[in-house]
Parts: C-alpha cells; structure tokens; sequence
C-alpha cells in the first residue's frame, strides 16, 4: 500500500497521470456534494506541467464543489505556474525554513544547545514505525497530524509504517520526552510532526532531535529538509537556517451556487479558510 491509500478511511483516493501527485475526494457532512484535496499534507507534483490537465479533469468530476491544495514549498511551484488551474485562491499559506543538508551549519548558540542536550537525552531513530501512535498520543496529548482529517489511530499507524517514514525520539531517564516523524521524498525530507513535553523543553530535547534528523537525512544522501513553518518560534528556527520558502494555499471553486450555499449554512462567510465551510469553527458538519 502507498501513502495516498493510507487515506482511504476517509474518502476516495485517485492518482493523478498527469502531475505524479494523488487526490483526496471526501464527502461534505450529510449533503449530495464531495470536495477534493490535492496531496495531504502538502501537494506534491513531480511533473508541475501536468497539474493543470489533473485539475481540469478534477474539476469535470461530477458532484465535486470545490478543489483544493497546499503546495510543498520544495516543490518550486510558484504563483503564476499555479493560478491558472486555481484562479480562485492562491496566496502564501506560510514560509517554511529549508535547511541545506550539504552545508548545513547552525548558529553557534544551537550547536552549543545541541551539545548540551545531546548529554542528557539520547535519541532513537526508527524507519517505518508501527508503534508509534499510542506513544506520540501518551506525550503530546494530542494525536498526529492527519486526524483532523478523520483518519482513525488504526489509518495513522498503517500510514507511519510505510517506508519513507522515519520517527525520531529523545530519550531520559524516565522514558521519551519529545518525538518528530519526518517523510522522506526523493532527495528530500519533511519534518512532518514534532511534539516535546515540559521534561523534554527543560532537557532542550528538541535540539537533540532536529541536530540528529540533519544528520541522519545527509547520511541517507538527501540534500534539503523542510523545518516547517516560520510561524513556528522564529528564533529557533534562525539558527538553523535563513533560507525560506512559501506554500501556496490554493482553490477553485467549480460549483459556485452550492458552494454559497455550504458557506451559508456553515455561518463561514468571512472565513479566510478554503473551503471555508471546512474552517474548524463551522456549523456545517464535516
């Protein structure tokens, strides 16, 4: 099974000839209508000349209201690459910090934090984790990225056990007190999650774990690794790297009378969200 059809919990999985890239058509609370998501969590298109052919052919399904996507920021799409296929929405969602793994060097006060904290936690690496859910729930209290989608533990777990998927977990006296899961892409890699508990700050468990992913990542011959974005603590992410790119959140709406009417009913008319009667506060179930 592929990572796209971890997804099939939740609705229906197509793969996209055109751009390499998959989708995601998932149904609207109770009504008549689906809507559909290009890539989770962020679109990747290995041919970005195919993705207007994907997204016209999306957009002729029938009973599809609204298409939607976040771009990888490694991706190299850019605004006018992208608007043609989604004129009604392209804007940058966020900027995200990519670190060179060839000439990775961070500022002197993270390596000092990293040798600090790498003399009071030690970190596992493991590829294809099976386990890791309950653990990451136990010390996040909260679950992993994708359940907001309504993938299940179960979904989470099969998912993570994929090849491409590697966890990472600081380790104290008492057990872990921080983890990370990074994807894997061709040459590049994505820190996907990363959570620390009060311990794991206090230990500075997170410098631990990002100094170890470089280093495992640029011992796998990857080149570039996505930190995440720099909405994230600032200053942390400075002094691993500068360098920073957007992703573009993206939308076309095909079908414009249902979709006023979702957005009504869901009282989500101002919502910066897209769909914006998926924002986490509409009325509208979904």
């Amino acid at each position: 099974p592929s990572y796209a059809e971890s997804f099939t919990a939740v609705g229906e999985v197509r793969h996209l000839r055109g751009s390499g890239s998959w989708l995601l058509t998932r149904p609207v609370a109770d009504t008549a209508w689906r809507d559909a998501l290009l890539g989770y969590p962020h679109l990747v298109a290995r041919d970005p000349r195919g993705l207007h052919d994907d997204v016209q052919a999306v957009a002729a399904l029938a009973d599809i209201v609204a298409v939607s996507a976040l771009t990888d920021p490694l991706s190299g799409l850019d605004e006018e690459r992208l608007r043609p296929s989604f004129p009604d929405l392209v804007r940058v969602d966020a900027r995200h910090y990519i670190a060179d793994l060839v000439s990775f060097w961070p500022a002197r006060d993270h390596r000092r934090a990293v040798r600090e904290a790498l003399r009071r936690v030690d970190v596992d690496v493991e590829d294809a984790p099976a386990d890791l859910v309950p653990a990451w729930e136990a010390l996040a209290g909260a679950a992993l990225p994708g359940a907001e989608l309504g993938l299940s533990a179960e979904s989470l777990a099969r998912q993570l056990a994929l090849p491409g998927c590697v966890a990472f977990s600081a380790l104290a006296a008492d057990g872990p007190v921080a983890m990370a899961v990074v994807y894997v892409s061709g040459e590049d890699a994505t820190l996907h999650a990363l959570t620390t508990s009060p311990a794991g700050e206090a230990l500075g468990a997170r410098y631990a774990l990002v100094q170890t992913i470089v280093e495992d990542m640029a011992g796998r011959g990857l080149r570039r690794l996505d930190l995440g974005s720099a909405d994230e603590e600032p200053a942390f992410m400075e002094g691993w790297t500068r360098e920073l790119r957007p992703a573009y959140r993206c939308g076309r709406v095909v079908d414009r009378l249902a979709y006023d009417e979702l957005v009504a009913s869901a009282g989500t008319r101002d919502s910066a969200a897209f769909p914006s009667y998926r924002d986490p506060v509409a009325r509208l179930a979904t």
